[in-house]
């Protein structure tokens, strides 16, 4: 009876932690917590999601989890754009799956394996924004943040892209141990998924490029 009834109360969890998520433009996510898990959801979801997040980055994995993950991204669509998300806590184990693989990979410096695009934020933050998610903060607000009226979005990044620039990074934000003005307020600064969202963008950047 106590293993049903824990069945019961995790599974809603279970579902949720592998469901797609639909980020707009043909582009879905999928984030995975422990691949053991999730086997039978990424095989199911990764072949037919078409452009796919597979978000990796606090993956816990067991001794087989790189043969599972191999099999499933195989089943991703051809041509089809792939960004695994990956951070200094995914598993060392997935590193030469997740390496090989077609995808193009995100992260803080420091992520295992090492990013193709190396997002500028810290592991903490990341963090943070990761578990935001899961403790009911919108998605939208966690992707869609703007840095002090700074303009970087979609159209700059194919600005950057033409220039010859594949490795563009917004601004930084502001200094946090800059002097405020007298008497100026106390804003704490937006958190955003700066990992996911920049995924997002290489995915509209793909799409803009494209030829029609």
């Amino acid at each position: 009876m106590l293993l049903a009834l824990c069945v019961l109360l995790f599974a809603p969890l279970c579902a949720k932690a592998t469901e797609l998520t639909d980020l707009g433009s043909g582009l879905a996510y999928l984030r995975i917590h422990s691949l053991a898990e999730s086997d039978a959801a990424l095989h199911q979801a990764v072949p037919g999601a078409g452009a796919l997040v597979l978000d990796l980055r606090y993956a816990t994995a067991r001794d087989d989890s790189a043969a599972a993950l191999q099999s499933a991204l195989a089943g991703h669509a051809a041509g089809a754009p792939l960004f695994i998300l990956v951070s200094p806590a995914t598993p060392a184990a997935l590193a030469a799956v997740i390496r090989t693989s077609p995808a193009l990979t995100l992260g803080a410096p420091g992520s295992t394996p090492a990013p193709k695009v190396v997002v500028q934020t810290d592991a903490a933050t990341d963090r943070r924004a990761y578990d935001a998610l899961e403790a009911g903060t919108a998605l939208d607000k966690l992707i869609t943040g703007k840095i002090e009226k700074e303009r970087f979005d979609e159209a700059t990044l194919v600005h950057e892209f033409k220039n010859g620039n594949p490795d563009a990074e917004p601004p930084p934000p502001p200094d946090p141990t800059a002097p405020k003005p007298a008497g100026a307020p106390e804003t704490p600064a937006p958190l955003i998924d700066r990992v996911l969202q920049r995924a997002i963008h290489l995915h509209r950047t793909l799409l803009a490029l494209k030829p029609r």
